[in-house]
């Protein structure tokens, strides 16, 4: 998506792509350090609709919508100072005031509501907005915008964060975890690129009402908030589960990735050899699983981990039980996709394999195989980990992932 140009000294007139405008006005507009939000309504894309469902929904999708014009203008949610809205009906605060808060988990901006008699389009919510503009602040990692937020997709509300700027970053997490897990990775690259990581149908914040949670309705749900941010093309990794979400998309839209990295998974990639490999570390793992009700143990962590660090070992484990994942149903739907060799012979960028050395789901031999039938990949091992190196090594993994990414910038 564009962004909004820094000069201070002349006003800025901002328009998001793809959302409603009238002549009339400007989605925002940026004068020195401040940004400008015009009203704000639940319309749905470019088209002057309204959302359905009421005052909740309008409000949730008038967010959305003010959203995306504070990301065209460089900014999020965190960058607003003061917010002014507009309600047809004071019988319905209450609701519209749960909606308004999902947006602002932590301390939500002054603000203001008006009782009025009628809005344009019959809306019963209109939100405008003033927000301090990020280039205004130092610079250093205390000065790296953070925005959040929710697309809807097919009925489910998906949570994504994004931080920084520069090259696009997406980082697609495990069935162990959430957008929360990547703690550790989020603040080093956000120094240098734009980092979007997100919730799974069903996992931290994201809903999975119908149960259609797995790696086809993962594909649709990372192209909704790409689009939706604006993203034409992002570095994408993939975590476990989340490497058939990655290499879903890499195949569904290859022009949309400037590189693959497949964190300790093989995202469907499947031949008779590469199901042997699996079968012995498997059934190791499954022999240990009795030690999984205890503190730090996690089938995705190595026992090492639990040792060295618990508390962060322990960390692991709470991260994990925020959401209700159907695994029991995502599971079998991630075994049964399997990605061909001819539809990997077709992929034309860069592919990195990062893998524990002592991985139980996904050993280094069985990785070693898969990215022989890439046309160009390459295999890193991390010394000393399990299934989950980057969060039990994340020093290690967080430098090979910056040479692999600064190779493809080059």
């Amino acid at each position: 998506m564009p962004r909004a140009p820094r000069d201070p000294s002349t006003p800025q007139r901002i328009e998001a792509p793809g959302l409603a405008r009238l002549p009339a006005f400007s989605h925002a507009s940026i004068g020195g350090d401040l940004i400008c939000v015009s009203g704000t309504l639940g319309t749905r894309g470019d088209r002057f609709e309204l959302i359905e469902g009421g005052v909740g929904a309008e409000t949730r999708q008038t967010l959305q919508n003010l959203g995306r014009i504070l990301e065209a203008a460089g900014a999020g949610f965190e960058d607003i100072l003061h917010c002014r809205v507009y309600l047809t009906d004071m019988t319905a605060f209450q609701e519209m005031n749960r909606a308004y808060l999902e947006f602002f988990p932590g301390a939500p901006p002054s603000r203001i509501t008006v009782g009025c008699s009628a809005l344009a389009l019959g809306a019963s919510v209109e939100i405008e907005c003033l927000a301090l503009r990020p280039g205004s602040r130092p610079a250093g990692r205390a000065g790296i915008a953070r925005h959040s937020g929710f697309v809807e997709v097919e009925g489910e509300r998906l949570y994504y964060e994004s931080l920084g700027t520069g090259e696009p970053l997406v980082l697609c997490h495990g069935a162990g975890g959430n957008h929360a897990v990547w703690y550790q990775q989020v603040p080093v690259f956000a120094g240098g690129h734009r980092v979007v990581s997100w919730d799974h149908r069903g996992f931290g914040r994201s809903s999975d009402h119908a149960g259609h949670a797995g790696p086809e309705a993962a594909t649709r749900d990372l192209t909704a908030i790409l689009d939706h941010l604006g993203i034409e093309s992002a570095h994408l990794v993939g975590q476990s589960m989340g490497g058939w979400t990655a290499l879903g998309f890499a195949l569904a839209h290859p022009t949309r990735v400037r590189s693959l990295t497949l964190a300790d998974t093989l995202g469907g990639i499947t031949t008779a050899e590469i199901a042997s490999l699996l079968e012995a570390p498997r059934a190791q793992l499954r022999a240990g699983a009795p030690r999984a009700g205890e503190l730090g143990h996690h089938p995705a962590l190595h026992d090492s981990l639990v040792e060295r660090d618990p508390a962060r070992a322990y960390l692991y484990q709470m991260l994990g039980g925020f959401g209700e994942p159907d695994l029991a149903r995502v599971a079998p739907r991630l075994f049964a996709t399997v990605v061909s060799p001819d539809a990997l012979a077709q992929l034309q960028v860069p592919v990195l394999f990062i893998v524990g050395d002592r991985d139980p789901l996904f050993p280094p031999a069985a990785v070693r195989r898969a990215a022989e039938l890439i046309p160009d990949a390459r295999i890193v091992e991390i010394p000393g980990c399990g299934h989950s190196p980057y969060f039990e090594a994340p020093d290690a993994w967080n430098a090979t992932l910056e040479q692999f990414l600064a190779a493809c910038e080059a």
